[in-house]
């Protein structure tokens, strides 16, 4: 992959600035920068997270896994908090859970309180909205790194913290490095993330673009998920930078960036893309949601019942192959059975696991080539496939 052009500036120590606008990051807790984020209002502080995330993941090496003393950690972290969590029913048949743990109430941290939310069946297996999983994403940034409490540490940290830090990274220079390649040949570029939450790692790779100096006329942009909530977030970041940076929300099939509600499942959806495919689609931190092509699942180790879904992981990759381009690329992760992702089991969060050989077999009968790895940590593994043209 080729070297990407770093825009980083610095303290006199080393660490970055106070970001753009002349904020400071240094007071700035982990879960206030992600509130800020996706607030309606806070433009220059919203702005200059951006900035200091971008001099990170675009001026510097992906970061390390996380070290043995923390993988050691994360297992007598799982036994203790297996011992401590007590799950509960609630209301007359049960339709919703709660699941209680002294030791993660006395925090009082806005992460513990969303893994202990009471949930509905039919979501309490995800990790619901785009703050708990944005909230190891902050961690990047030094200054607020530097904030950070005991507790932000332990949450966003962890293996799985910096399993998801890392995979955040390799993503996000992955999205930017494909469409800088066929921007550089001469091409507009199409550029879909699907079902990405807040869409931050899109909006960091578009951002690098304009300010590369390519012209926002030749780059279409779109951040889709199927929950209206997490799309209103994007929408309210991209309506903050478009303020600070003169950026011009688009939507239909106009250039820019924009956010979209879609179910890409639904009956309406499908056959949109043949006609006006993508070159470039992210689907990061999805399949392991979606049954079909596993090494192991939450409901196979837990001796759990499985329902069998509508949706699957095949249903997916069907879909990834009609919205891709005859010679596009697929950027999606492997997600494989570590200790630290059993603490979140603890709490009903259900996954359907992966390595490598899972992943190709996934792929395997579609138009999508041996794929080049870009990056893996512990957990998992950032992938791009290309799709070979026909």
């Amino acid at each position: 992959m080729t070297d990407i052009p770093s825009n980083r500036s610095t303290f006199g120590d080393g660490t970055p600035n106070a970001g753009s606008g002349g904020v400071d990051l240094r007071l700035i807790s982990p879960m206030e920068a992600v509130a800020a984020l996706y607030s309606t209002d806070k433009e220059a502080l919203a702005d200059a997270i951006l900035s200091s995330l971008s001099q990170v993941v675009f001026g510097a090496g992906a970061p390390k896994p996380a070290s043995l003393p923390q993988r050691v950690m994360a297992r007598l972290s799982y036994r203790l908090l297996k011992r401590t969590t007590v799950r509960e029913k609630v209301g007359s048949e049960g339709e919703s859970i709660k699941v209680r743990n002294r030791l993660l109430e006395r925090s009082q941290h806005p992460y513990a309180k969303s893994l202990l939310a009471s949930s509905s069946k039919e979501t309490e297996a995800l990790v619901e909205g785009g703050d708990p999983m944005n909230g190891p994403y902050m961690m990047i940034v030094p200054e607020i790194r530097a904030s950070a409490v005991l507790w932000d540490k332990l949450f966003f940290n962890s293996v799985q913290g910096k399993d998801v830090q890392l995979r955040f990274i390799l993503e996000t220079k992955a999205t930017y490095l494909e469409a800088k390649a066929r921007l550089d040949k001469g091409m507009n570029i199409r550029i879909k993330a699907l079902a990405a939450g807040t869409g931050l790692s899109l909006i960091l790779a578009y951002d690098q673009l304009i300010r590369d100096g390519y012209d926002s006329e030749r780059i279409f942009a779109r951040i889709t998920d199927r929950d209206e909530s997490n799309t209103a977030k994007s929408s309210r970041l991209l309506g903050k930078l478009a303020v600070k940076r003169g950026w011009r929300l688009v939507g239909g099939e106009e250039p820019g960036i924009g956010a979209e509600t879609e179910d890409i499942f639904h009956e309406a959806a499908l056959g949109v893309d043949k006609g006006n495919p993508f070159d470039v689609v992210t689907a990061v931190g999805i399949l392991e949601y979606l049954q079909g092509s596993t090494c192991e699942t939450t409901e196979q180790r837990h001796e759990i019942e499985e329902m069998e879904e509508p949706a699957t992981a095949l249903h997916l990759v069907a879909r990834l192959c009609d919205m891709t381009r005859r010679d596009g690329s697929l950027i999606v992760n492997t997600y494989r059975p570590h200790s630290s992702t059993r603490i979140l089991e603890l709490f009903g969060k259900r996954f359907d696991y992966r390595h490598v050989m899972n992943m190709n077999a996934l792929l395997s009968g579609t138009q999508f080539s041996i794929p080049i790895l870009v990056g893996s940590g512990h957990i998992y593994d950032v992938k791009i496939y290309k799709k070979e043209i026909q």
